[in-house]
């Protein structure tokens, strides 16, 4: 969670400090352009006084001074300038020629700050440094040469009340929170938006006295009278030489995004702890659950069963299922293995006892040839029993032979083309003496078209036989076994009823599996191997059909129906022989494809 977490927060403080930057910049680029504009505004209202001061230079009355002409003009103008408190003629030394209303105090105070040799020298309109008269009242002076003939004859000065300009300040859209400042100069502050007692006529901020010398506008970061940050911005006016400050407290600009960091700081601690301890709580869940798979795991190594919980993780419960499903897996297959051992031990005792049986009654019979203890009239006896013993334990060795070469896939089909009708017969006539022995009533429904198919005749002869030997095997003395052939489409069925004793229901999904038996041991009623229905089931699955065992509704006896397909009679044969010898493809005229 940490590792997940960790750069997320670091992310978004790069972000947020990122975004303080640009707003830090956005802010300084509003406070240039907010001074700028006021610094106009400032020009403007020097303009409005210039303006004045131009007509009134123009006049004829200064071509050569007639001052009372001169104060009759300035008295009628002065009232139309409430900015303003007098209008001052000098001669371009500073000495005062006339004044309106006051030319004594002004005079004397307009002397002092050589306000008219400023504008005389410049030879164009100019504003004074801040001067206080003897009322106490701060003013500055705009003056405009006269101008005769070429040579600055005269100076006009309008005497201005900064109050006037610190009212044009306040009438601006300065950012809330801010101060505005008009600075003369020589750097003592003119006017100002907020409180004027006691900050009039200071000097200004060093870091503004710093900035200003270097370059006509800008902005920096400096500390406020009261001691508190600032971010602050200046322009100097090209006409006037005025600057125009602006201070802006720095936590109005930083406080927002000082709680936005502070916000993040607590928002990323509350979620790497809510983090951490969902991930401690998972860790455990995971750990557990793992845990538990381990321990399935070595359970099912050592071969024993596991069951391990199930898991609200979902690939953790699907393991658990997997281990799970692998532990039944093991026990199916140990109790198959156990099954198969006990299949094996009964079917060692199954062969020893059917072998036995046989070659008890050769060796008896052997023995009493040998010794000369036969009577002739029981030899003919004695070579039938030799000779029938002899043929059951062929066929043991033969069904034995069959299955191996099942397993091992050497097993061999000779195709040949024959009738099923024909093989069915031979197989009849082969086990009829069985049957009639039991008074059994054999019943054969032939197929009436007699269709031709493709098989080996010999081991299809040999699944008809086990049928029908399984069928006289547990069919009682006077019972029914009917054979049945016929087409069905693209297929041939052979069927093999009986009226038996059936087949257990518990059996029944085994009738076709090697060495198995409805009962076994040495003591049942019926002998046999149980290799012949699993050798049916190979051979017929061998020629590319299907064999089903069921019990016959409504009882007794049981139904084997073997399904063939309906081949095209074709000659060749199949086996590791014939593959390796087969003629080349086009000599077939079918495929054995399936």
């Amino acid at each position: 969670m940490l590792a997940i977490v960790a750069p997320l927060g670091v992310f978004a403080t790069v972000s947020v400090q990122r975004a303080w930057r640009g707003q830090l910049a956005n802010v300084e680029r509003q406070n240039v352009a907010t001074v700028r504009a006021i610094s106009v505004s400032i020009d403007n209202l020097i303009d409005r006084t210039t303006s004045a001061l131009d007509v009134l230079g123009e006049l004829h009355a200064l071509d050569d001074p007639e001052l009372p002409a001169f104060e009759s003009l300035a008295a009628r103008i002065l009232p139309y300038q409430p900015t303003w408190s007098a209008i001052l003629l000098t001669d371009r030394d500073g000495r005062v020629l006339d004044g309106v209303p006051d030319r004594d105090d002004g005079g004397a105070t307009a002397r002092s700050v050589n306000w008219a040799r400023a504008a005389a020298a410049a030879r164009r309109t100019t504003m004074s440094d801040m001067f206080t008269l003897s009322s106490g009242e701060p003013h500055v002076m705009v003056a405009v040469p006269v101008v005769r003939k070429g040579q600055v004859s005269l100076i006009l000065g309008a005497r201005v009340r900064t109050r006037a300009i610190s009212e044009t300040l306040r009438q601006q859209q300065a950012p809330p929170g801010g101060a505005v400042a008009i600075i003369g100069g020589d750097y003592r502050m003119i006017a100002r938006t907020g409180p004027e007692e006691g900050v009039i006529g200071t000097l200004a901020n060093q870091g503004l006295i710093d900035s200003s010398q270097h370059q006509r506008e800008g902005s920096f970061k400096t500390v406020s009278r009261d001691g508190q940050p600032t971010y602050a911005a200046f322009s100097r006016s090209a006409a006037t030489g005025l600057i125009v400050a602006i201070g802006l407290p720095a936590e109005q600009v930083d406080g927002p995004i000082r709680r936005i960091l502070l916000q993040l700081a607590s928002g990323w601690i509350v979620v790497l702890a809510l983090g951490g301890g969902l991930g401690a709580l998972l860790g455990g869940v995971i750990v557990r659950a793992l845990s538990s798979a381990s321990q399935a795991a070595t359970a099912i190594a050592r071969g024993d069963a596991a069951s391990p919980p199930p898991s609200r993780i979902a690939e953790l419960d699907a393991l658990a299922y997997a281990l799970r499903k692998a532990g039944e897996t093991l026990e199916a297959r140990n109790r198959e293995r156990n099954e198969a051992s006990r299949l094996k031990d009964e079917f060692l005792m199954t062969i020893s006892h059917e072998l036995r049986t046989p070659l008890t009654a050769i060796c008896g019979w052997a023995r009493m040839m040998s010794a000369g203890q036969m009577r002739e009239e029981q030899r003919p006896r004695a070579i039938d029993a030799i000779e029938r013993n002899a043929n059951a334990l062929q066929q043991l060795v033969d069904d034995l032979l069959d299955v191996s070469r099942v397993v091992t896939g050497k097993l061999r089909l000779d195709i040949q083309p024959l009738s099923l009708n024909g093989v069915v017969l031979s197989a009849i006539e082969a086990i009829r003496p069985a049957a009639d022995a039991k008074s059994i009533q054999m019943v054969v429904v032939p197929d009436p078209l007699g269709a031709p198919m493709s098989a080996d005749a010999g081991r299809l002869q040999q699944v008809v036989w086990n049928l029908l030997s399984n069928a006289v095997k547990f069919t009682p003395a006077g019972g029914r076994i009917e054979v049945a052939c016929r087409l069905s489409g693209e297929t041939v069925q052979l069927t093999v009823r009986d009226s038996g004793i059936g087949i257990e229901p518990d059996f029944l999904p085994h009738v076709f599996d090697r060495f198995r038996q409805g009962v076994s041991g040495t003591t049942r009623a019926h002998g046999g191997l149980g290799l012949g229905l699993a050798i049916v089931r190979h051979l017929v699955e061998l020629h590319g059909g299907t064999v089903t065992g069921e019990n016959n509704i409504p009882p007794p006896g049981a139904t084997f129906q073997v399904t063939l397909p309906a081949r095209a009679a074709v000659a060749f044969s199949i086996g590791p022989e014939s593959r390796a010898t087969s003629a080349a493809p086009e000599t077939l005229p079918t495929s054995a494809a399936g």
